[in-house]
């Protein structure tokens, strides 16, 4: 057998043993759509990347951005073309020296549109003047704006905005209200936000378009995103109850999206059981919630 026809088999027998799995219908589960990165898994093909991710159960995914060519290639598997999975955003790394190329965007602009992928940025230039960045994220999102393109911020340690607080300042300053930012554990994780990460997602909910998740460590300190990215069941850090209550009980109700940068777990076990610990996840915060949802409904009345 061809190896696309083993791995096509295989993806239908994954979703066939999860569909027996789960065996009644989902109840009692949050409305943001569970996405992934595609980190891992970027030396397959584009089908077979998706292939996997929808046969366990994500609904999105998001990558850097690999040019026109490759990010039709996605957008032309059966399931994007189908309309059950998304390619929720394309991530790019933006250097705003003076002479950016604005065909070149544009042009990417005009391939995002069509299908709804919002674009991802991460400010290069950490050391750039703070004008400078205004300036430049104001020109892109306008252009974006024109296309029909939706621009997220992406606060990343060490780029021109590294934590979500930060974006919010940039967001003001840019004062356009198409922007909108995203929110990432790890980030900050990084940059010492671990105990007041309730605080962090409170200020960001207004403005918040996207949001990643993962498995870690209460003590980020060691050097690379080893003990700060893992898969969702693993590290002793309360996700459920530090990061995710906290971002339904500000009323997020957007994409949620496994992060799974650095993780050498094969994809076939690390994605099935995020998976499993999302939806274990979900039903936990969703019950949460009830109780509060019944008390104002008693209060109206």
């Amino acid at each position: 057998m061809p190896l696309r026809q083993h791995r096509a088999l295989l993806a239908s027998l994954v979703a066939s043993l999860l569909t027996l799995a789960c065996g009644e219908e989902r109840t009692g589960t949050l409305p943001n759509p569970f996405g992934a990165f595609n980190f891992t898994l970027e030396s397959r093909t584009p089908a077979d990347q998706v292939g996997l991710l929808d046969a366990y159960g994500y609904e999105g995914m998001v990558l850097f951005w690999p040019g026109e060519e490759g990010f039709n290639a996605f957008a032309a598997t059966q399931q994007v073309r189908g309309g059950t999975f998304r390619m929720r955003a394309v991530l790019l790394d933006f250097h705003f020296e003076p002479d950016w190329n604005r065909a070149e965007l544009d042009s990417l602009l005009a391939t995002l549109a069509p299908h709804g992928t919002d674009l991802w940025l991460i400010l290069g230039n950490p050391a750039s003047r703070h004008e400078a960045r205004v300036s430049a994220v104001r020109e892109l999102t306008s252009m974006a704006t024109a296309r029909g393109v939706r621009v997220v911020l992406y606060p990343h340690e060490g780029a021109g905005v590294a934590t979500a607080e930060e974006s919010l300042a940039l967001i003001d300053a840019v004062g356009l209200p198409e922007l909108q930012t995203s929110l990432h554990l790890c980030h900050e994780l990084k940059a010492g936000h671990r105990d007041r990460l309730a605080e962090v997602i409170t200020a960001a909910a207004p403005r918040l378009a996207l949001a990643s998740i993962h498995g870690a460590s209460r003590d980020t300190s060691a050097p690379g995103w080893s003990t700060t990215i893992m898969p969702l069941d693993r590290g002793d850090l309360d996700v459920q109850n530090q990061y995710l209550l906290p971002l339904a009980r500000a009323g997020y109700t957007g994409p949620i999206l496994l992060h799974t940068f650095g993780i050498e777990e094969s994809p076939e076990a690390h994605f099935r059981r995020s998976l499993e610990a999302w939806r274990r996840m979900e039903r936990a915060v969703a019950a949460e919630l009830v109780p509060a949802t019944a008390d104002a409904s008693v209060t109206r009345q």
